[in-house]
């Protein structure tokens, strides 16, 4: 008998509790995001009503009737899910508070080490006073708006809320992306004091560089960190 199977047995006795628990392991060995956020938010609702019932909030007719909807719609998410989960399939997914905080650091350091590397040179030269800070003041808007949204998040306390996933190709795209976000601005610093771009020249590709991949790496951050009204 297949896991799903088993599951569907499970519900049909009513032991509602651990047929959404074994779905949603399910989920997440088959790196089904979706799937698992739907079940886990599931989880939750299944906990809270019979938090309710126990306590007496709910008569009889009502917790019947929540119970056949959570039975229905882990029904309707278990036709989501294959049969058998792909090998190894669960180490390509991420909980969200997971890769939000890895989002965080890789954000911070890239932009820590592109000013750092743009003070190294005002240091040694390569860049005057006027140019140092004009560089800055096309560098540093965008990393204070991306940490203004991520400490409201925190402040806020969004990772007390019910987990969720993010899915293997979002976690990838991400990692590719913030690395070569802080090497391409490095980059045309260093074709800046080789003379190799007029300080002009640079701006205007710190400026593209920005808008370009600075903007992809914002819905990401607008993506995660945006506060749940």
């Amino acid at each position: 008998m297949n896991p799903l199977q088993l599951i569907r047995r499970q519900i049909a006795e009513g032991q509602l509790s651990e047929a959404a628990l074994a779905a949603l392991t399910h989920a997440e060995a088959c790196q089904i995001a979706p799937a698992a956020n739907g079940l886990t938010a599931l989880s939750a609702q299944l906990e809270e009503t019979r938090r309710q019932w126990n306590t007496g909030q709910l008569s009889f007719d009502d917790y019947s009737r929540a119970h056949a909807q959570t039975a229905h719609k882990l029904a309707d998410w278990l036709d989501q899910l294959p049969e058998q989960a792909t090998p190894n399939a669960a180490k390509r997914m991420l909980r969200e508070e997971v890769f939000k905080k890895r989002l965080f650091w890789l954000l911070a350091l890239g932009k820590v080490l592109v000013i750092g590397r743009l003070l190294y040179h005002w240091s040694t030269g390569g860049f005057n006073k006027e140019q140092l800070f004009s560089s800055i003041g096309l560098l540093a808007p965008a990393f204070a708006a991306y940490l203004f949204v991520m400490l409201d998040d925190s402040l806020h306390n969004r990772n007390t809320h019910v987990p969720r996933y993010v899915s293997g190709p979002l976690v990838r795209i991400a990692y590719w992306l913030l690395p070569a976000y802080a090497l391409a601005l490095m980059f045309l610093l260093e074709l800046k004091v080789m003379s190799t771009l007029t300080f002009t020249e640079m701006t205007a590709g710190l400026a593209l560089v920005e808008s370009v991949l600075g903007g992809y790496v914002g819905k990401i951050v607008q993506a995660f960190f945006k506060k749940e009204e």
